[in-house]
């Protein structure tokens, strides 16, 4: 079934189009086969390769074949890719670009996303979001946080807001603010080498 249009940029046919397209712009530097795109963005393979036909034939992506495997990579040379770049940037960069940022900090044990965007990236409607919220768990630098907030802030066109919490603190059931977080969507982000599929966490 096609997922709806994604709430944080409802110009692309569906969701996993939307997602597919962020990925492969975004991150030009890891490129994948389509097997491991599918399970990376929760997208079943099927309907995967049917929007990468699509947008291959558009002239937005196209294939190199390794083996048996296919890849993409944005077409650079599409006389759409500099404003598409940008459009995906703004709208679904954050869940591509702050774990990386993040990853690069130390001292971080767990990273997400949460907030207004959080929750319009994973389908619930509300209005625009004004800013990025992210929450760290650890102990990172917080002159580092700081300048890492900065730039991302430049980069992505919203402000980013960091939180920090302890471990301990995280753990505390009783702690409002820790409690509403676990409540409301979130999307964990990848501080190793293997993606995480964004999507709610266990309570």
């Amino acid at each position: 079934m096609r997922r709806p249009p994604p709430l944080l940029l409802p110009l692309f046919r569906s969701e996993g189009q939307a997602r597919l397209l962020a990925r492969v712009y975004l991150s030009p530097d890891r490129p994948a086969p389509l097997a491991d795109l599918a399970r990376e963005l929760g997208i079943d393979r099927g309907t995967l390769t049917r929007e990468a036909d699509r947008l291959e034939q558009a002239g937005l992506v196209r294939s190199e074949r390794v083996g048996r495997q296919r890849i993409l990579h944005p077409d650079d040379e599409s006389v759409y890719f500099s404003e598409l770049s940008a459009l995906l940037l703004k709208a679904l960069g954050p869940a591509s670009l702050v774990g990386p940022a993040v990853a690069d900090l130390g001292g971080v044990e767990h990273a997400y996303l949460i907030g207004s965007w959080a929750a319009r990236y994973l389908g619930e409607p509300g209005p625009p979001p004004a800013d990025i919220d992210v929450l760290l768990i650890g102990a990172p630098e917080w002159g580092a946080v700081a300048r890492m907030a900065r730039e991302l802030t430049s980069l992505l066109g919203r402000e980013v807001n960091p939180t920090i919490l302890s471990p301990e603190q995280w753990s505390d059931a009783e702690d409002g603010f820790v409690r509403q977080v676990k409540r409301e969507p979130r999307i964990e982000l990848p501080l190793g080498a293997r993606p995480r599929t964004p999507g709610r966490d266990e309570r």
